[in-house]
């Protein structure tokens, strides 16, 4: 059984400054602050700027390094984000964004011998708080917790997923047995509906929730079940074991369906 800490209040650094009391005794060492900055759209298409500081301020006394980092979209270039508000507020707050491109990769084949190459940036760190956004996604449905470690992957490997060459929901499922995020923050204070980014059709809706744990399924399960009655997206998929990621990351022992709430 899995706990999944939330809150109906909007504010971002009172709910960080709530949930990383429970978790400070493991955070050390090097930290990486894995946002979602896909695309050059603001929030909610990517991380909310203040949700990094919220976190930043709640670590920097336990972290010997700080870096915040993602790799964007394959159809977009560094120009298109570097003057991104995410970029921008690293460097008001003195760390280091990587974009996971600029640095090398290593292949991996999981035991079911199912291939990826990842940035080996995620393993050489010693923390990863994850800060996904919850979405809909016209390709696979949902993303949120699980779908986040698609930033990890080479170009190549995601756009053969998105062509259906890989199979993207393995794909998804896999990359989150060899890469786990220490702590997961999602946020759905707004949320897109119809496409995952603004530059792809997507639609804000307020849905006025952030909630958090270390189990992405639990947290995708969770998401869900806030997502699908706002949404026409999932209007035909009466069960998340329906969106295959799902089902695969399940199968795989990557979580647990089965949660708890509890409100902080």
């Amino acid at each position: 059984m899995s706990t999944i800490y939330f809150t109906e209040n909007p504010d971002r650094k009172r709910f960080v400054k709530s949930l990383i009391s429970r978790f400070r005794h493991n955070i050390k060492g090097k930290v990486l602050i894995k946002v979602n900055l896909v695309s050059y759209n603001t929030y909610p298409t990517t991380t909310h700027p203040e949700m990094i500081e919220a976190v930043y301020n709640q670590i920097k006394s336990n972290a010997s390094e700080i870096i915040c980092g993602d790799g964007h979209s394959i159809n977009l270039s560094i120009k298109k984000i570097e003057n991104h508000p995410i970029i921008e507020k690293c460097k008001e707050l003195g760390i280091s964004y990587i974009n996971f491109y600029d640095h090398s990769f290593k292949k991996l084949k999981s035991s079911r011998r199912f291939t990826l190459n990842v940035s080996e940036i995620p393993f050489q760190q010693d923390f990863i708080i994850s800060l996904p956004i919850l979405k809909d996604h016209f390709t696979v449905k949902l993303t949120n917790a699980l779908k986040d470690k698609f930033g990890y992957l080479t170009k190549t490997e995601r756009l053969k997923m998105h062509t259906k060459i890989k199979n993207i929901h393995k794909g998804i499922a896999e990359l989150n047995t060899v890469i786990k995020s220490n702590l997961i923050i999602c946020d759905a204070l707004k949320v897109l509906v119809k496409a995952q980014e603004f530059r792809h059709g997507g639609k804000e809706k307020n849905l006025g929730y952030l909630f958090a744990g270390t189990d992405p399924v639990a947290l995708d399960f969770h998401g869900y079940n806030l997502l699908r009655p706002i949404t026409i997206t999932m209007k035909n998929i009466d069960n998340p074991l329906q969106i295959k990621y799902l089902k695969y990351a399940l199968d795989y022992g990557v979580g647990t369906k089965d949660y708890n709430l509890e409100e902080i």
